[in-house]
């Protein structure tokens, strides 16, 4: 790919915004462009670049995962065999800051303490897997950097605390990661952000993070700011099925929030026997999750800070 045709785009989205439990992800890639946006745009869809919603759901994340490790593998050099080593390759903050408001006691073993052997929900990627992400680069696609924040329960509950939401921190860490892009790659980066639900105006949670950003448009499709260190930053409506650098950042924050979710379902599972698994959201299994789990996390002096947001 010749450095002088080189475009930047970064594409940024959270999952796990909504939940009762597990960490929010907010997930950002650096693509390096060399083609027009008709050549590998089509190119990333056909090579299973899609909406996360689709294409990933708990207890089937096999073909999801297969996908993002083959990228790691193909575009970043990375091929990590533990959760741990993925963590480490591409997390934003590092491990002493994730573990930064952990308290004395037993509750950072239910949350870093069991292993993951990677691929966790299949078979390792094939050499389909390698040939689609392979087929990217054919199309002037290259991943040049992929990063992910986790907001565990208590960041998000001691933000709460402050006032602050959980989009609150979603902006505050997709900025943050933009901002590591743009230093990365040295020149401007064009950077879309998946809106959050309705949400028309970024500017309010803008300026508190970014003075006087200037407002480009604002409508219900897009919303796009102009700021001074970063440069254009958009937020888009449906931006995971629309956007397929956006859709890659979902596609690879919605495999370490699943990650996240099996390390804490092992962690209890290995004290309450026949323990189901649970996605973490809104619906009956994760609140009978919840109730299951309750007198081992008073035996094991586990907060509820620390497990429920």
């Amino acid at each position: 790919m010749s450095t002088e045709a080189l475009r930047f785009r970064a594409g940024l989205d959270e999952n796990g915004l909504g939940p009762r439990l597990g960490p929010m992800t907010v997930t950002g890639v650096l693509l390096a462009l060399s083609k027009p946006d008709a050549v590998w745009c089509p190119a990333a869809v056909a090579a299973g670049i899609g909406d996360s919603k689709s294409l990933c759901a708990h207890g089937s994340m096999g073909e999801v995962e297969r996908f993002v490790l083959a990228v790691a593998d193909v575009h970043l050099g990375v091929r990590p065999a533990t959760l741990a080593a993925l963590l480490d390759a591409i997390g934003h903050e590092g491990l002493a800051a994730l573990r930064a408001l952990c308290p004395d006691g037993e509750a950072p073993r239910a949350c870093f303490a069991h292993g993951i052997a990677l691929p966790a929900f299949g078979p390792a990627p094939g050499a389909a897997d390698l040939a689609a992400a392979r087929s990217l680069l054919a199309a002037g696609m290259r991943v040049a950097e992929a990063r992910v924040s986790l907001a565990c329960a208590k960041k998000l509950n001691a933000a709460a605390a402050r006032g602050r939401s959980r989009f609150d921190v979603d902006l505050d860490a997709m900025l943050s990661i933009a901002a590591r892009f743009r230093a990365s790659a040295a020149v401007e980066v064009t950077v879309n952000c998946g809106k959050v639900g309705g949400r028309k105006s970024y500017g309010p949670a803008l300026t508190a993070l970014h003075p006087l950003p200037e407002t480009i448009e604002e409508t219900p499709a897009r919303s796009a700011y102009r700021l001074r260190s970063l440069g254009t930053v958009a937020f888009v409506r449906d931006g995971d099925a629309t956007d397929p650098a956006i859709a890659l950042a979902s596609l690879f924050g919605k495999y370490v929030r699943e990650l996240t979710m099996e390390r804490i379902y092992r962690y209890y599972a290995s004290h309450i026997e026949g323990l189901g698994r649970a996605s973490g959201y809104h619906d009956p299994v994760t609140t009978r999750f919840i109730a299951a789990t309750a007198l081992t996390r008073s035996k094991q002096g586990i907060d509820d800070v620390c497990f429920t947001r």
